[in-house]
C-alpha cells in the first residue's frame, strides 16, 4: 500500500520519482495534503474576511436614500409653495383718525372778551396698516384676522399677479380675531383648501406665507412648536387661547396670512408674534386654528354674505 500510496503522486511518466522510498513517501503526501488542506482553508478564510468587508446591496441603497429623502422633501416644499401662493392675498387699509384741536385767536377776545380765545378746529389723519389673507373661494371671499382690517375706511385687496381690488368686510369675530373681506373679481380665483388643527401634532412641519413688511409671497418653514398656548395680547387687555406656536418665521405684515401643512392645507391664521422690545421674529409665532369650529362658522358667514348680495 505504501508503495502504491507513492505512486500516486509521482510524475506523469508511471515511474516512481527517483530517490523515493516508502517511509519518505507517507511523509511527502502528508506534508502535501497537509499543505493543500492549509492553502484552502486559507482561501475560504480570505473569501469570508473578503465578504464581509464588502459592503452589501442592502447598504448601497441605505448610503444612496439620504438624498433621495431630501430631494423629495424640498420638492414637497415646492409643490406647496406652487400650490398655495396664488392664493394669498396683500391687504392693505386705510383709516381716517379725525382729531379736534384748539388755536388761540386773540382777535375774537378782544371783540367778545366773554368769549373764549381759543378756536376749536379739526385735524384728518391717514393711517394705513398692511397684512396679509387667503382665498377661500373662487367668488372672492378672503380669510384674515380682524385686528388687520377692524376700523378701516378703505380696504385694498392686492392679489398675486399684481392686480388690485377694493374690498369690503361681509364678517367678523372680534373675540377670535377672524374676519371675512369680499372683493369682486372678473375671473374665478384660486382658493386654499382648509384643513384641521386638530390633527396636527407637535413637530409636524408647518409653512407660513405672507407679506411680511410688504414682501408679498413670502415662503418660510419651520415646525409646530407648542399647541394650546394661551397668548395674552395688547397690554393684557385680549387672551388669545389653544393657539398654536410655530417656529416658522413670522413679522409684521404676515398677520392673517395662511399656516400650512406639508400637504398645503391651511390649519391656522398667523396672527401673533412674541417680540420683546419690538424687534421682530425670534422664532416664537402663534397662529389661530383651523378646526371643524371654524370651518362651520365660516362656511355660514360665506352663505349668508352670499344670502345679502
Amino acid at each position: 500500500m505504501q508503495q502504491q500510496m507513492s505512486v500516486v503522486w509521482a510524475p506523469r511518466s508511471g515511474r516512481p520519482a527517483l530517490g523515493s522510498q516508502p517511509g519518505r513517501a507517507v511523509t511527502g503526501v502528508s506534508l502535501l495534503v497537509v499543505l493543500l488542506i492549509a492553502a484552502a482553508l486559507g482561501g475560504l478564510l480570505s473569501l469570508v474576511i473578503f465578504t464581509s468587508l464588502r459592503p452589501g446591496p442592502s447598504s448601497q441603497p441605505a448610503a444612496a436614500a439620504g438624498p433621495s429623502r431630501m430631494a423629495d422633501l424640498q420638492s414637497s416644499f415646492v409643490s406647496v409653495a406652487d400650490k398655495v401662493r396664488p392664493a394669498v392675498v396683500n391687504i392693505n387699509t386705510e383709516q381716517e383718525i379725525r382729531r379736534q384741536f384748539y388755536t388761540f385767536d386773540p382777535d375774537s377776545f378782544w371783540f367778545d372778551p366773554g368769549s373764549s380765545p381759543f378756536r376749536p378746529y379739526t385735524r384728518v389723519q391717514t393711517v394705513t396698516n398692511l397684512g396679509s389673507g387667503f382665498i377661500i373661494s373662487s367668488d372672492g371671499f378672503i380669510l384674515t384676522n380682524a385686528h388687520v382690517v377692524g376700523g378701516a375706511d378703505r380696504i385694498s385687496v392686492t392679489l398675486s399677479d399684481d392686480t388690485s381690488y377694493p374690498a369690503q368686510v361681509v364678517g367678523a369675530d372680534v373675540k377670535n380675531d377672524l374676519a371675512m373681506v369680499k372683493i369682486s373679481p372678473d375671473r374665478d380665483l384660486p382658493t386654499v383648501p382648509l384643513g384641521d388643527a386638530d390633527q396636527v401634532k407637535v413637530g409636524s412641519w408647518a409653512i407660513a406665507i405672507g407679506s411680511p413688511f410688504g414682501f408679498t409671497e413670502t415662503v418660510t418653514v419651520g415646525v409646530i412648536s407648542a399647541k394650546g398656548r394661551v397668548v395674552r395680547q395688547e397690554g393684557g387687555r385680549r387672551v388669545m387661547r389653544d393657539l398654536l406656536q410655530t417656529d416658522a418665521a413670522i413679522n409684521f405684515g404676515n398677520s392673517g396670512g395662511p399656516l400650512v401643512n406639508i400637504a398645503g392645507e391651511v390649519i391656522g391664521i398667523n396672527q401673533a408674534i412674541f417680540s420683546p422690545g419690538g424687534t421682530g421674529n425670534i422664532g416664537i409665532g402663534f397662529a389661530i386654528p383651523v378646526t371643524g369650529e371654524t370651518k362651520q362658522a365660516v362656511q355660514e358667514a360665506v352663505d349668508t354674505a352670499r344670502g345679502r348680495a
